[in-house]
């Protein structure tokens, strides 16, 4: 293609413009790269709604005290441990009187200790605790109780 320019001795300069608007060679190009990192740290939660019953020592039942929410966001999932202060019995004075934790599917050891493991899980889980006692028509009298502490953690 022939370019023919005419005119006041711009010829010249027009023809350099066209030149320089057309295509360029290659250029070198470069890049670069960002690494976006995040932690997320295990976060794991137990709280307790509470059924304000009373054990009715007299008779066999497996009694509803507590419902029991658990919430941890562990990668490789989480234990619930339940342990009894008093070994399994409610106490009052020298006298004791042996109880079963149940614990959704689980049930306690003859120490009043449990150990559930669950999987990982990105909702809140609620389990039953319920408790029993062997039936008795006599018992000695007193005010019996016991502790149960109820923990979480991760694997």
């Amino acid at each position: 293609m022939a370019w023919r320019f005419t005119g006041r001795g711009y010829g010249p300069l027009i023809l350099l413009l066209l030149l320089s608007a057309g295509p360029t060679p290659a250029q070198n190009s470069a890049q670069g790269t960002i690494t976006l990192r995040a932690s997320v740290p295990a976060t794991c939660a137990v709280s307790l709604s509470t059924e304000n019953v009373s054990l009715n020592l007299s008779s066999a039942a497996i009694v509803p005290v507590a419902t029991v929410e658990e919430r941890c966001n562990a990668a490789n999932g989480y234990t619930v441990s339940l342990s009894s202060k008093n070994g399994g019995a409610l106490s009052s004075g020298t006298s004791s009187i042996a109880y079963t934790l149940h614990y959704g599917d689980s049930t306690s050891t003859a120490d009043g200790s449990l150990t559930a493991g669950r999987p990982v899980s990105g909702t809140a889980r609620q389990t039953v605790l319920s408790v029993s006692v062997p039936a008795a028509t006599q018992r000695q009298a007193g005010d019996y109780e016991d502790t149960v502490t109820i923990a979480i953690a991760a694997k």
